[in-house]
């Protein structure tokens, strides 16, 4: 234990000094300049030929600064015009901090009103051999776009760098798929670059459809043609995309001193220490419905059974989404009631009679619609029009349909989602009672997504502004029916799915220790005391695929 302390005390005391300059190793010049990328994954970053490139992972190696100052790579262009992007305005402070660190060398001066740097453009001129500087020089904003109506602030502006810091911190990928079209040069003719860069670490609202853009089924490093098609013409046109993994084992000036790893490492949540540490993106930390597991939870897509009952849930908008799910279940009688969404329609500014008109087409003639559930805010009607719920009555009752009023009052959110946890509860002989179909995709997405409360916000209810139509449509199915029953402890301990799936010895030994005491307190029977044992810290690798220095 002395030699532990000794060690640790002569690790801190061989840390740089506070204001001592650190080398940067990748560096290549010798006189001074704005920036260089510091490690071989930032210089793949700077060097990516893709349109759309996402630098991701762990926390500490540089991808705020590297996603900053790529954006002074064209700044010597007349009409030049780069936008960077955090969600809310107090997340600024520390990237206005960095800013300045680096475009004064480049002769930028700022805006703080506007949080705008402008760079004069210098040109020579052609009746003698001077330098003019002219306003209409590039220009750099740091800008936040917290919520999806703020998007349109930037309808008609031109951008050719756009850059997101912290993008799953967006729940959707509206904000950010918006901007594409906000993603070209402001005068025609000029030779400038166009394109769009992200960063952000694992975790946080828009962990899951970050996830599925750019790291599901996707090898790291490596450039993806994605192709897109116009609807009228049929032309079809393509672009890059490619995803680059952040390690913090890569930045040589961080890891000189090893206080940051440290801290890292001291994370009680074993869940975020991974995603920081490691960049490792399969987690579920600060999520509503952490127990999801794709190996579990989410299944082939396939038609309903012919004897299962099946019920369609409705959650109501016109200017918002429309999320409807079709959800077949066993009779229960027996042994416990299993539920799969095998279905789901997403739409948007359609009319009641519209969306009613969808689901009877999308409805096979021979599945049993026993039910029709909606929401209560679908009977809802403007200066005595007809209520939504009242347009798609003629067309559901064509096939013999009525609509349900959901379950509302107070306290029902909380009590929907505590029933949808028992639903979703892995630890039971046959798995969870209620799955989801890989066709759902949109559903899918939202429920492995969606952020618990943060104080002040209730923690048993959702992070207000999220996009949840279809967990609602989850709900009011759930809330319709008995709430199941909660498996034994013995159960929960011989089906745990997880005991076996972790990375490493210790995050293992701390699930199974967490489990048993939790089996305990739901259960009353003594737990099993287990000795910890610890594995010795791997030695740190390279990416293999990364550019070398």
């Amino acid at each position: 234990m002395n030699a532990e302390l000794d060690a640790a005390v002569l690790e801190f005391q061989d840390a740089p000094e506070a204001g001592t300059d650190v080398r940067n190793p990748y560096c290549r010049h010798n006189d001074i300049h704005a920036f260089c990328p510091y490690s071989p994954e930032q210089e793949a970053f700077s060097k990516s030929n893709a349109f759309e490139t996402f630098f991701g992972g762990a926390a500490g190696p540089g991808k705020t600064v590297i996603l900053l100052n790529e954006g002074l790579r064209q700044v010597d262009n007349i009409g030049y015009r780069a936008i960077f992007f955090r969600r809310t305005y107090d997340e600024l402070d520390q990237v206005i901090e960095m800013s300045h660190e680096t475009f004064p060398l480049v002769g930028g001066r700022f805006n703080k009103s506007q949080h705008l740097w402008r760079f004069p453009y210098r040109a020579k001129s052609a009746s003698a051999n001077i330098i003019r500087a002219s306003e209409m020089g590039a220009s750099y904003k740091l800008a936040y776009c917290e919520r999806d109506v703020h998007k349109y602030r930037y309808q008609g502006r031109a951008y050719a760098y756009i850059a997101w810091d912290e993008i799953t911190q967006y729940p959707n990928p509206s904000v950010y798929l918006y901007l594409f079209l906000r993603c070209r040069p402001l005068w025609q003719g000029h030779q400038v670059r166009c394109y769009i860069r992200a960063a952000s670490n694992p975790g946080g609202p828009g962990h899951s459809w970050v996830k599925e853009r750019f790291i599901d089924n996707r090898e790291p490093g490596r450039y993806y043609l994605e192709i897109v098609e116009d609807e009228v013409t049929g032309k079809q046109r393509s672009y890059l995309r490619q995803f680059i993994p952040a390690t913090l084992d890569s930045n040589d000036i961080l890891m000189q001193t090893t206080q940051y790893e440290t801290a890292l490492l001291a994370y009680p949540d074993p869940e975020l220490r991974r995603a920081m540490r490691h960049g490792h993106w399969d987690i579920a930390a600060g999520v509503m419905f952490s127990e999801l597991r794709e190996a579990i939870h989410r299944v082939p897509a396939s038609p309903p059974l012919d004897w299962t009952n099946k019920e369609i849930v409705i959650d109501w908008g016109y200017n918002d989404y429309c999320h409807v799910l079709w959800i077949e279940a066993t009779s229960g009688v027996g042994e416990p009631m299993r539920a799969r969404v095998y279905r789901e329609l997403v739409v948007r500014e359609k009319t009641g009679a519209m969306v009613g008109q969808m689901i009877a087409e999308r409805t096979h003639t021979d599945e049993r619609i026993t039910r029709i559930v909606c929401d209560t805010q679908a009977w809802s009607s403007i200066g005595g029009e007809p209520s939504p719920a009242e347009e798609m009555m003629p067309r559901l009752k064509v096939r013999g349909w009525t609509l349900t009023k959901a379950i509302k009052g107070p306290g029902s959110r909380v009590r929907g989602w505590q029933t949808l946890h028992t639903w979703f509860y892995p630890f039971r002989k046959g798995g969870p009672l209620l799955t989801i179909s890989d066709n759902c995709r949109v559903l899918w997405r939202q429920m492995t997504s969606l952020a618990r409360g943060i104080e002040p916000h209730d923690v048993e209810e959702l992070e207000p502004h999220q996009e949840d139509h279809g967990a609602d449509a989850l709900r009011y199915w759930a809330q319709m029916r008995p709430r199941p029953a909660m498996p034994t402890g013995a159960e929960m301990l011989e089906h745990d799915p997880d005991l076996d799936k972790l990375l490493d010895q210790r995050s293992y030994q701390e699930a199974k220790d967490r489990r048993v005491r939790e089996i305990t307190r739901q259960s009353g029977f003594p737990a099993v005391k287990v000795q910890t044992v610890y594995k010795p810290k791997p030695p740190r690798v390279r990416s293999p695929w990364a550019l070398s220095g």
